[in-house]
């Protein structure tokens, strides 16, 4: 028997069985007795199975099965995966500060292993820094700049990776990690950052932002900005936070603003003077705010003083010496 006659009769067996199965199912379903629901849909569709040789959908893989398999391949990013990240302005890559990363710095002992590297005396162009034991109550004025692309994805001082879009800080003496409440006094903006990497390592700067801290603060497009950095005792030391009263507001004025540091120095100390005539003890400082590269605004800032009294007595000195209304920041 050739192959063709052979195939022909497997067809014809086929189909017989599917008529005897048909019929077997309708006497069923005559003399009364009854096939469970779905039944006859079911031998229909292995049937036609069988003759067309398509496979049934009861044969695939169960689905908590296929699902597995998916997630176990691979899966191209596509463009909605990734996060559209906006690239600096070139007057925000003139402005960011030269940072050195952590993988910069000389960490000395590590004082028998009680505290961690990163916490320890280190040195930085052969000058040495100190580390503070602590940071409870520590509050300092000064001048920051922030630091961003040029670090992006590099180490930190304690070896987390940097990311300029997330709020983080650099500072030179506070411990790894502190938490610190940032206040812009340039325009009153406030942030809460963790230090977790060290510097700035210039004279003038108290601390280095990242770049999304300095745009949260509305400096981003300059070099510096004259800030109160407040070390938030509340989280870094909740016990002892608790014992303590609660800290008033600490007000600063801003007295005067020039392009000339000498002008800005001669009236620090004309205030500095009227002050102590008055008996009054409050800082004067000049700050720096670099709204243009290479063209700094020296501005002379009183504070903080520690209540509306002396507020009221500082701003009446300032009038009395041919000033302008001072402006006016709260800190904490």
């Amino acid at each position: 028997m050739n192959p063709v006659d052979g195939a022909r009769r497997s067809g014809w067996c086929v189909r017989c069985l599917w008529l005897i199965t048909l019929g077997a199912l309708a006497s069923c379903q005559s003399d009364g007795r009854k096939m469970a629901p779905g039944m006859f849909e079911n031998v229909l569709s292995a049937m036609d199975s069988v003759l067309t040789g398509a496979p049934r959908a009861e044969d695939a893989p169960p689905e908590s099965q296929t699902a597995i398999a998916a997630t176990m391949t691979p899966k191209a990013p596509t463009s909605e995966d990734q996060t559209t990240v906006v690239p600096l302005s070139d007057a925000e890559l003139e402005a960011e500060s030269q940072h050195l990363g952590g993988e910069d710095l000389n960490f000395g002992s590590s004082d028998e292993g009680i505290r961690p590297p990163w916490n320890s005396p280190y040195e930085v162009f052969g000058d040495r820094y100190e580390v503070k034991k602590s940071s409870l109550g520590y509050v300092e004025v000064g001048i920051a700049s922030w630091y961003g692309q040029k670090f992006q994805g590099r180490k930190t001082s304690n070896g987390e990776i940097f990311d300029m879009h997330l709020a983080s800080a650099a500072h030179k003496s506070l411990p790894i990690p502190t938490m610190v409440r940032v206040t812009n006094l340039d325009n009153g903006r406030k942030i809460e950052v963790r230090v977790n990497d060290r510097g700035p390592f210039h004279d003038d700067r108290i601390i280095d932002l990242s770049f999304a801290a300095a745009k949260a603060l509305g400096f981003s497009t300059q070099g510096t900005a004259p800030v109160v950095v407040e070390a938030i005792d509340a989280i870094n030391y909740p016990e002892k936070a608790q014992k303590q009263k609660p800290a008033s507001p600490k007000i600063y004025l801003q007295a005067g603003a020039f392009q000339s540091k000498e002008s800005a120095r001669n009236l620090k100390r004309d205030i500095e003077a009227n002050l102590m005539l008055q008996r009054l003890n409050a800082v004067v400082r000049v700050l720096e705010s670099e709204f243009e590269k290479d063209s700094p605004l020296h501005k002379v800032w009183i504070g903080p003083i520690q209540t509306t009294r002396s507020e009221a007595a500082v701003t009446r000195i300032l009038v009395q010496m041919g000033l302008a209304k001072p402006v006016k920041v709260l800190a904490n």
